[in-house]
């Protein structure tokens, strides 16, 4: 059940799937500190895409998550973005990869709003700046 809403055993299947779970070993399963992050990670994903919400906001949904499950979530929100006409998915990340498949982008330095616009606009500004050197190995007397 979602929120009154009865899903199918094969769709909870399938988007248990889509998030790199077999659906055999979670469907029965007690959510419980027996699940890792990265599995918890998973099925709020596989929840939230079954919802089909007009708004869905994830912070940093790849935090927890292995590469293949990383390269899945790409997967995930292309889809949820063609299946749900007329919704949003707002994702807050720092991943590069992420921000290529966005249509708009925000930037937030400090707190305040950098920049807004289209991917093709910010993206170039974000990867300009990645070149700077890392503050870290600067205190620490590294090379630039």
């Amino acid at each position: 059940m979602l929120h009154g809403n009865a899903i199918k055993l094969s769709e909870a299947c399938n988007y248990l799937s889509d998030v790199g779970l077999c659906a055999k070993d979670y469907l029965n399963r007690e959510i419980s500190s027996s699940l890792s992050g990265g599995e918890l990670k998973r099925i709020e994903i596989a929840m939230l895409a079954a919802k089909k919400s007009k708004l869905t906001v994830f912070d940093e949904p790849e935090a927890g998550i292995d590469l293949w499950s990383f390269n899945s979530l790409i997967g995930i929100f292309e889809k949820m973005h063609h299946e749900i006409q007329n919704s949003s998915i707002v994702i807050i990340s720092h991943q590069e990869k992420i921000l290529t498949i966005a249509d708009e982008i925000v930037l937030l330095s400090k707190g305040q709003v950098e920049k807004v616009g289209q991917k093709e606009e910010v993206l170039p500004l974000l990867l300009n700046t990645t070149n700077k050197p890392c503050k870290v190995m600067l205190d620490k007397g590294g090379n630039s």
